[in-house]
């Protein structure tokens, strides 16, 4: 299953996002005969300038994302870098627990030993001690530096939190909002390489761009803590709190992990016969909302429909429903309908 129904927009999206800005992008303003990379560069050189102007934390931290693509380009300023950008979101006077998981989550990109730091992690702590995807980042950290103590710490504090929460649908309208800084006019949607986008749809793909490339890690280390489960009852109970808190997010991906983790650490049985079904309906709905993927870029009023329950409860499920609802499509699927399931390649 797909990161989210964005990654499908991150797909339409990749040739106007997928590469780096041009070193001399920001030198001359946009022209007909700027090649489109060009013209694009030199747009989202704009909307990081203009956000960085402003002092909100969510600002600074879209600024922050979006200026990712050009972290090897010498012509510009250290101000206007990741860096120094998230670095005064953190700063800010309403950062709030956004900010500080954006902050791990780049904190842990490429091959890092030690991840996230300790102080990221205090912040995380203060700011949402009662979400589980808080305590799997210290179960994460606690895994590399391998401190069992920790490890097994962190997953019973997950395991007791009241909730899972991985901030993606909350991040995708932050970015939407501020991709909204400067009106994106025909010359940039030509220059997108997205035929029939509308100005919400590029917003939405640009936003999709950004938000589907944080890291995960600390999924693979729940897997890791979990993988002696059958033989530890107590270990057990825990995974098996951790992954419904996961089955029951706003997070497709996180839904999706959680329930594929439920089938294996549960006997046979009612509860496994739950999950099951309810991972059925999961890919019934990403089925259709995927199908829909076309309209979502290029009908605004669709687009709009997503965006507004998105940004309205922050969770990525309830922007599909909406979607799917809206579009006449039943959110459970008929008694007779199965996933399609991909063929392996053949083993020689």
């Amino acid at each position: 299953m797909p990161r989210c129904i964005l990654f499908l927009f991150a797909l339409i999206a990749a040739p106007a996002f997928a590469q780096p800005f041009a070193p001399d992008a920001g030198k001359a303003p946009p022209s007909p005969e700027m090649p489109p990379a060009q013209v694009l560069a030199q747009f989202h050189h704009d909307e990081i300038n203009l956000l960085a102007l402003r002092a909100d934390a969510h600002s600074l931290l879209a600024a922050a994302l979006m200026a990712q693509t050009d972290a090897n380009d010498p012509a510009r300023p250290k101000p206007l870098q990741t860096p120094a950008l998230l670095a005064r979101a953190q700063k800010a006077t309403d950062a709030d627990a956004l900010v500080w998981w954006v902050s791990a989550a780049l904190e842990c990109r490429g091959k890092v030993t030690s991840c996230p730091r300790e102080e990221t992690l205090a912040q995380l702590e203060k700011a949402d001690p009662s979400n589980a995807a808080v305590w799997l980042w210290v179960l994460h950290r606690g895994q590399q530096t391998g401190v069992k103590a920790t490890t097994r710490a962190a997953l019973t504090s997950a395991a007791q939190a009241a909730r899972f929460d991985d901030y993606f649908g909350s991040l995708a309208a932050v970015l939407y909002q501020a991709a909204g800084i400067l009106p994106v006019e025909e010359n940039i949607l030509r220059a997108s390489n997205q035929p029939g986008v509308s100005p919400a749809g590029f917003k939405l793909t640009s936003a999709a761009s950004v938000a589907i490339a944080l890291p995960h890690p600390y999924l693979d280390a729940l897997n890791a803590a979990c993988k002696d489960a059958a033989t530890d009852a107590g270990l057990a109970q825990d995974c098996v709190a951790v992954a419904q808190k996961l089955a029951d997010s706003g997070s497709l991906f996180a839904r999706g992990f959680g329930l594929r983790l439920l089938l294996q650490l549960i006997p046979d049985g009612a509860a496994h016969d739950v999950a099951a079904a309810r991972l059925r309906t999961l890919a019934w709905r990403m089925q259709h909302i995927g199908e829909l993927g076309a309209r979502l870029a290029d009908d605004s009023r669709v687009t709009g429909t997503y965006m507004q329950a998105l940004s309205a409860s922050g969770r990525e499920s309830d922007a599909v429903d909406a979607v799917l609802h809206a579009q006449g499509v039943a959110l459970e699927p008929p008694a007779d309908w199965q996933p399609v399931v991909a063929e392996s390649p053949a083993q020689p």
